[in-house]
């Protein structure tokens, strides 16, 4: 009995490994962005990102500048999109750029007047008035909207793609009762964007974190990833550190990504999240836990396995084989 104990034992740890093994092989992160230069379409547009608080009722200006980098004079024109979270979550805007659309929420302009054409000499910078006018009763939260410039013999502003034009992004939240509910999608170690269980190297591992906005505003999520082996502190890193924070748009969500530094060739890791957001400091936590194994281990473990397995089933009918030869020597 006790040797049955000492070989099925190992036996099931084994076949427990593999199949986490086989679960984490076969198993597979928004800040509005937009470049400031337009080196084909002879421009420069600052700043590329303006974040304002309003109330209902109130109006504002928004000052754009736009260089013009050419030798020659040039008109450019002054193109008003709304955006919305793109769905790659990597906290690129996905402008909207048929003029005709609006966003389905959330939308700046409507609220944004209309803005002329701008004549430039080369060299030439010019003090662009956005003016934001808000409703009464508009409703307290989230709006957002980009100011986009082309060249204004691109034609009607629906042919002008977004490659054509420089974007400078405004994001306005109005006060009042805003809701403000942001949870975590997941939390996870990832390799070539991937989540995985079991790495084979400890090299390009990242820890993910992916927030979800389910609240009506915008917002600047920001803490800290902990790496740890038991109970040693192995690394921390800063998430969304960036100044200004990168947003994460209501209804959306966004991932960020750090990379993790002082794993080993081998062991067991223990990811801990600490995260904040909101007005009032709400705060979040997530825990994940990873292994690295290497290949000449796992290789290691599925050979000796395949060896149990060959035993457990082969000894048993040797052990039969040789009794009925015994039986057969014993009755002639």
């Amino acid at each position: 009995m006790i040797r049955r104990l000492s070989v099925f034992k190992p036996i099931g740890v084994l076949v427990a490994a593999i199949a986490l093994l086989s679960t984490s092989l076969i198993s597979p992160a928004f800040a509005a962005t937009s470049s400031s230069t337009g080196a084909g379409n002879g421009m420069k547009v600052s700043p590329v990102h303006t974040e304002l608080s309003l109330k209902p009722g109130q109006s504002t200006t928004v000052d754009v500048y736009i260089t013009n980098v050419t030798s020659q004079a040039a008109t450019f024109q002054a193109i008003i999109n709304d955006f919305v979270a793109s769905g790659d979550e990597t906290g690129n805007p996905a402008i909207i750029l048929n003029p005709d659309q609006s966003a389905p929420s959330h939308g700046l302009k409507k609220y944004i007047k209309p803005i002329s054409n701008v004549t430039l000499q080369p060299g030439e910078q010019a003090d662009v008035k956005a003016i934001i006018t808000l409703p009464a009763d508009v409703a307290p939260g989230g709006y957002y909207g980009a100011i986009r410039f082309a060249p204004a013999s691109g034609g009607a502003a629906t042919n002008i793609s977004l490659s054509a034009s420089v974007a400078s992004l405004i994001l306005v939240r109005v006060a009042g009762e805003v809701k403000e509910q942001v949870s975590i999608a997941s939390f996870d170690a990832r390799s070539d964007d991937k989540s995985r269980s079991i790495f084979t190297s400890n090299k390009n591992i990242d820890g993910t974190i992916r927030f979800q906005n389910n609240g009506n505003v915008q917002e600047q999520p920001f803490g800290k990833i902990i790496l740890k082996k038991g109970s040693k502190i192995i690394s921390s890193s800063e998430v969304n550190n960036t100044d200004p924070r990168g947003n994460v748009l209501p209804d959306s969500i966004r991932k960020f990504s750090v990379p993790l530094s002082g794993i080993g060739s081998f062991g067991k890791y223990r990811l801990e999240g600490n995260f904040g957001y909101g007005s009032d400091g709400q705060l979040l936590t997530a825990t994940a836990t990873f292994y690295v194994i290497p290949i000449p281990v796992i290789v290691t473990v599925l050979v000796s396995v395949a060896l149990i397995i060959a035993l457990v089933f082969e000894v048993p009918r040797m052990i039969k084989r040789y009794n009925r030869r015994i039986l057969r020597q014993a009755g002639r």
